[in-house]
């Protein structure tokens, strides 16, 4: 009997051996897979620039779904005073540029500003109706001189990029439109403030 309850308490002990070794196993084993689990979920963590959420486009009726990079910014040098005298072929006349300006334009929010060195104009009624989240500045391209009494016809007509400064703009439904903004009077004498009774009505490429 003593034998018997010996052999009986021995094979329990050796069956609660076992079965605390097994727990112990599945502990360390669930702790290493979730130790793999946080360093491969740290180690695939990468940076990106700040971005806002997208926001449903003003008139358009479409939404945006791609988070955009904020702001959007762009910048251009601009011939804002100038002279219209002598330089070109005999008998002729040359714009001959005397100041710059450096104009930036942001796109934030569905509007576009631009800045022409004394302050933001906010030119998105240039553009409307539509949500407006791209811009790019640029001179505006000129024709052939053509002047009377050392004043340009218009500003397109220089000969160079003087006193325009094209505005293209992205609308969220994809569609661009770009629209030419006077900065400068046709004299060349002396600028104008950006503003966007300046700019012409918009055209699609």
């Amino acid at each position: 009997m003593i034998t018997r309850r010996s052999g009986s308490a021995s094979g329990s002990r050796g069956t609660g051996r076992l079965l605390m070794w097994s727990a112990a196993v599945a502990v360390t084993c669930a702790t290493v897979g979730l130790s793999g689990s946080v360093a491969a979920s740290a180690t695939s963590a990468k940076s990106a620039p700040a971005a806002h959420a997208a926001t449903s486009p003003q008139g358009g009726g479409e939404k945006d779904k791609t988070p955009i990079p904020y702001p959007r910014l762009d910048s251009t040098n601009i011939v804002t005073t100038f002279t219209v005298g002598g330089g070109g072929p005999p008998g002729t006349s040359a714009v001959v540029p005397t100041s710059s300006t450096t104009f930036t334009g942001s796109a934030r929010r569905g509007h576009v500003f631009v800045n022409d060195g004394t302050g933001w104009a906010d030119l998105t009624s240039v553009f409307s109706p539509g949500y407006l989240y791209d811009v790019t500045l640029a001179p505006a391209p000129t024709n052939g001189i053509s002047f009377t009494n050392n004043v340009l016809t218009r500003l397109d007509t220089s000969g160079i990029p003087v006193g325009l400064l094209r505005v293209t703009v992205r609308k969220a439904d994809g569609s661009l439109f770009y629209s030419d903004c006077s900065v400068s009077t046709t004299s060349g004498a002396s600028t104008l403030p950006l503003t966007a009774g300046h700019c012409t009505v918009p055209t699609r490429l």
